[in-house]
């Protein structure tokens, strides 16, 4: 075999090498960029999306593909928001269970909930007495009050406290209207991470 063959024959070998290299890294971009979860017998399809993280940890997401409104955080979990300003994943104890899912990927379970998290829009004593429907089913249970307020009544648009009216500040604040909705939730999560902050109307 001559010397110039040998050549040929190892820089074929280089091309092919750089090619496979690059066609795999192009793959792996394309699965992260849409990858698709089975979560029971349902299917979860979660996008990528753009936004450098800040100093706060969190990113902007103008164009609100995470359905959180135009910030939220990951820092490791799926997309979240930090009820008044504490992170829901902060306490990682016990309480946050680890499954796994059959497509082999794990998920972490809902933390549980601290009333002191809701304080701009949740007194426990208030949403027992204004919501006599709640009082023979779950009685003063403070856990059991807040559980429903997260769950059913901030969807239900429920006043859970005398300093926060959800139908006043969607009513007053129509930008957030044009990027909620009826998703009444999202009025009060927009109120702690950053209504209050801005001194919307809320009341």
């Amino acid at each position: 075999m001559s010397m110039d063959t040998k050549n040929t024959e190892q820089n074929s070998e280089i091309k092919r090498k750089r090619y496979k290299r690059f066609a795999l890294f192009v793959a792996a971009f394309l699965i992260l960029g849409c990858t698709e979860t089975k979560y029971a017998n349902n299917i979860i399809s979660a996008q990528a999306h753009s936004g450098r993280t800040d100093a706060q940890g969190g990113h902007r997401d103008n164009k609100n593909k995470s359905g959180l409104g135009s910030y939220h955080y990951h820092h490791g979990y799926a997309a979240h928001l930090h009820p008044g300003g504490v992170c829901p994943y902060s306490n990682n104890s016990s309480s946050e269970v680890t499954t796994r899912q059959n497509d082999a990927t794990e998920t972490k379970a809902a933390p549980v909930l601290k009333a002191d998290d809701y304080k701009l829009i949740f007194d426990t004593a208030f949403y027992f007495t204004n919501n006599p429907d709640l009082q023979t089913t779950l009685g003063n249970d403070e856990q059991k009050l807040l559980e429903h307020f997260v769950n059913n009544g901030m969807a239900e648009g429920r006043k859970a406290c005398s300093t926060f009216d959800v139908k006043i500040y969607k009513d007053n604040n129509s930008d957030l209207a044009e990027l909620y909705g009826d998703d009444l939730k999202k009025y009060y999560e927009h109120y702690m991470n950053c209504g209050y902050k801005e001194d919307r109307i809320h009341n």
